[in-house]
């Protein structure tokens, strides 16, 4: 699935939002008192003075009626694996059932209370408590001791969700239990998991074992999923407060059904196995464990639609299943007993999609979020400053959203998937923006980074310490491919055309840019044009192949000698390829990109393997020659880069030389400077 998302608007003032008017939906100063790293951030917290001193896990001890939950003692259990304490003084941790909680805190609200004389988590669900416990956990992690505080704390939209696609790469149970484990502790609450896809039907099938066998795979041609492992880790993810959504796409998305069968899945004969599937499924995984099926529904054009449509859901409720089915203007009608999932197909498709007025039915909103497209830092910027269903908060109508890990191509190292598609980064700016919600409509802010004086740009510097410090804890063992980036500051000269590229380069190099068009750029990323695809998103989105652009920037170090910088000017697209390729030995670039550091230009000192190769301009959907680790410039060491002391000044020309190019810049330093 590959979605076009939304044209923003090509300037700040058309979308009658700029960055002084975005408020952070919580006070940032206190997050700036925050003693940890809390994420979600608590909608309301107050922090004392005092301190209490934690003692030894081992005087830990856990009171109240709803410590015998499966999902409390989980929580519990790890909390106790991050204390750090020494002291040998006992702290009780009181669970009190909350009978007064407001009807938006009684699902998965919960108040935290720490006093010298101990801590009481209070809520009216198991939810709660276990969120409770969550951000009790996050405020004692390395800490001998914590503040005295009071947090209260709810959701904004009742489902978080993250979504792996299994369908195409298939992912080992331990696997996916360890990003459930993860996604918890960030009080994510659903997990879709898209089973089936034109490689394969990777569910255990008793009623047509030829559904799983290797001749008809295109992928993983072994690994099945036997319906114990399903309901193992529906009950794993239950226990853990996720819901977990799976995903059986039909009647699109199943080329394995007609290689095994013969015939299309719309077909009357078709239909019929279908049925029988589905009926199966049902069977063996029970609708306390599963209450929601998605059937896809996606990318397909047959002739009995409604036929099919009604059909699925037909069937689904009668095993008192909810219906999901995405929702773009390629996709076959949704049924009114369906949830919808937007999904950004163009500009008036992805409109509706976060435009609040426009949703008429329940609706999950994927549009934000396909991870597998973006560059890291864009997709954790469109979360963190674009809202959910276009709302502050959800509804009975506006249900939340989910990001999509949607690698197509083939992957030969599993392990590579989150790493490939910034999972961790981006659902943390999903678990933060779906938990607390926002009141401002930041649409246009991912496009130009906000100046770090307006609330924006201290917001976004604040999040973004909270995630590098999550990086080097909670996910130390994770490929985590987003750094702080709001340290920088840039001047751009706008974008010249061929004929002007000398006399221009000339002048920039001279630094006599007094008569150039330029404007202030902040972050290390800088988006000057993302492919068509993701609707054109950046700083000009009105240019044209054929343009290039300047930046200039200065960083100060208090000595001589090499430096690490994390450096790309393209990525490619996970799902169809799309992109300029590897660059040569010595160049920075597949189109021309030059860098300048202290006068002087400076050649790429990468030896690539694969220099040269892999420039697609076309679209490479479902590709079965896997992604080289060098396609990846996020996936890299580190580039050294010898700096003076004292002051070294940056200059980066980049050209634009195609729609298949992610135009734009990643100067990333990973040091500190001023």
């Amino acid at each position: 699935m590959f979605p076009l998302f939304r044209k923003l608007a090509t300037v700040l003032l058309l979308t009658g939002i700029c960055a002084a008017e975005w408020i952070s939906p919580h006070s940032l100063k206190q997050e700036e008192h925050a003693p940890n790293a809390l994420l979600p951030f608590p909608r309301e917290t107050e922090w004392t003075d005092k301190q209490v001193s934690l003692p030894a896990a081992e005087h830990w001890e856990l009171k109240g009626k709803s410590s015998k939950s499966t999902s409390v003692k989980l929580a519990w259990k790890g909390l106790l694996k991050d204390i750090s304490g020494k002291a040998d003084s006992k702290l009780t941790v009181k669970l009190k059932t909350a009978r007064d909680f407001p009807a938006e805190m009684q699902e998965e609200g919960y108040t935290l209370s720490v006093k010298p004389g101990g801590i009481t988590i209070s809520a009216a669900s198991e939810a709660g408590f276990f969120y409770g416990l969550q951000t009790l956990r996050q405020l004692v992690h390395g800490k001998k001791s914590i503040p005295c505080c009071q947090i209260k704390d709810w959701p904004a939209f009742k489902y978080r969700g993250y979504m792996q696609d299994c369908g195409r790469n298939f992912r080992k149970l331990e696997r996916l239990k360890k990003e459930i484990d993860l996604a918890a502790r960030l009080k994510v609450n659903t997990f879709h998991w898209h089973l089936t896809d034109y490689p394969a039907w990777h569910i255990q099938c008793k009623s047509y074992p030829e559904l799983n066998s290797p001749k008809f795979r295109t992928r993983d041609q072994n690994d099945t999923y036997s319906y114990d492992e399903i309901r193992e880790l529906f009950q794993y993810a239950k226990d853990r407060c996720i819901t977990i959504i799976p995903e059986l796409d039909m009647p699109g998305h199943s080329a394995y059904f007609e290689r095994a069968f013969g015939f299309k899945m719309h077909t009357p004969e078709g239909m019929k196995i279908v049925s029988k599937l589905l009926d199966e499924f049902c069977k063996e995984v029970p609708a306390d464990l599963c209450p929601i099926v998605h059937f896809g529904a996606d990318e397909v054009r047959i002739p009995n639609a409604a036929e099919f449509v009604g059909m699925v859901t037909g069937k689904l409720q009668e095993h008192n299943r909810i219906p999901v089915q995405w929702a773009s203007n390629r996709d076959l009608p949704v049924a009114e007993t369906s949830i919808e999932q937007r999904w950004g197909e163009g500009p008036n498709t992805a409109d509706k999609s976060i435009n609040p007025e426009r949703i008429t039915r329940r609706a999950f909103d994927s549009t934000m979020g396909y991870a597998n497209l973006l560059d890291p830092a864009m997709l954790v910027r469109r979360y963190f400053f674009m809202r959910p269903c276009g709302s502050a908060k959800g509804d009975e109508k506006k249900l939340g959203t989910i990001i999509c890990i949607w690698p197509d191509g083939k992957v030969d190292n599993k392990e590579w998937i989150p790493g490939f598609c910034a999972m961790w980064p981006g659902m943390m700016a999903m678990a933060e923006r779906a938990w607390i919600g926002g009141g401002a409509n930041g649409d246009a802010l991912p496009l130009e980074m906000p100046a770090p004086d307006t609330e924006a740009g201290k917001a976004y510097a604040l999040f973004e310490q909270r995630m590098a410090r999550l990086r080097k804890s909670i996910f130390a063992d994770e490929d985590f491919p987003v750094w702080e980036e709001s340290n920088m500051q840039w001047t751009v000269v706008e974008p010249t055309a061929k004929e002007k590229v000398d006399a221009t380069r000339t002048a920039v190099l001279g630094g006599k840019t007094e008569g150039l068009a330029t404007r202030k750029a902040y972050c290390a990323n800088l988006y000057f044009r993302t492919r068509p695809d993701t609707g054109y998103l950046g700083m000009f989105m009105n240019a044209r192949p054929g343009s290039t652009v300047w930046a200039t920037s200065t960083i100060k170090v208090r000595k001589a000698g090499k430096y690490p910088f994390m450096i790309g000017f393209d990525a490619p697209a996970r799902s169809n390829r799309r992109w300029t390729g590897v660059p040569q030995n010595g160049e920075w670039s597949q189109t021309g990109t030059r860098i300048w550091l202290n006068g002087k230009e400076v050649r790429n000192p990468r030896v690539y393997r694969n220099a040269g190769k892999f420039s697609h301009a076309g679209n490479a959907w479902n590709f079965e020659s896997p992604l080289d680790k060098e396609e990846i410039w996020w996936s890299l060491d580190p580039t050294e880069l010898e700096l003076k002391k004292g002051e070294n000044t940056i200059i980066i020309e980049q050209p634009y030389i195609g729609e298949h190019q992610s135009w734009g810049i990643s100067f990333i330093p990973l040091f500190k400077h001023s």
